[in-house]
């Protein structure tokens, strides 16, 4: 499998979010995919999902879910990084074939996205929740600017837009997804995977035992 996390070390970042819209965007496009919950503080919640959801909150659990993806070449792994454990991402990014920074468009979040490519060097930032009108576009732009000058080619493009009923996404059954949720869902996936075929290497080795240690 692919495996793609979406990490970062500051909260509200939409990484959940974004991990359940990538795994919808693959299922739309009839690829099989699979979401990764690892926040040990958070509950597994997989009804009415059209995707896997699996239960990585222990290390072992986490390190025997990477074990087999490598056994199976079919379908996508997305990792949901949680929240504040910098360390945590360090490690889980060696084991993903690309690792991806969601982050809003608030002075604090370039902050802390900004800390997590320095300490992942190969992890790419993706603006999400991002405004959807004209005028909220243009002055939320100097933030990707100035992010970009530090960071060249590093930022993913399109951004993921704001969507009012993403937050269907979290609820604690799947029912149908909105429109605008499904289109959101179908271009953010089409946009990773393009990211990936350009920046993931040919083959990731993963030493799945240091997860469980």
């Amino acid at each position: 499998m692919k495996t793609v996390a979406i990490l970062g070390s500051k909260g509200g970042t939409t990484k959940t979010a974004s991990s359940h819209l990538l795994c919808l965007g693959a299922y739309l496009q009839g690829i099989p995919a699979a979401y990764v919950l690892t926040d040990p503080t958070r509950k597994v919640r997989g009804e009415g999902r059209p995707y896997a959801v699996l239960d990585g909150r222990l290390p072992e659990q986490l390190a025997l879910i990477f074990s087999s993806s490598t056994s199976n070449l079919n379908g996508w792994l997305v990792i949901d990084g949680g929240g504040n454990r910098p360390e945590f991402d360090i490690e889980v990014a060696k084991h993903a074939d690309l690792t991806i920074i969601p982050f809003r468009a608030s002075e604090e979040d370039i902050d802390t996205v900004a800390q997590s490519l320095t300490a992942i060097p190969n992890a790419l930032a993706w603006p999400s929740a991002w405004p959807t009108n004209a005028f909220a576009i243009n002055a939320a732009q100097y933030l990707v600017d100035a992010l970009g000058q530090t960071f060249p080619q590093r930022i993913i493009n399109p951004a993921i837009p704001f969507v009012n009923s993403i937050s269907d996404l979290l609820s604690t059954a799947l029912a149908t997804p909105s429109t605008s949720v499904r289109t959101a869902a179908r271009k953010s996936f089409s946009t990773m995977q393009d990211y990936y075929d350009i920046h993931c290497p040919a083959e990731v080795v993963q030493d799945v035992d240091a997860l469980s240690a």
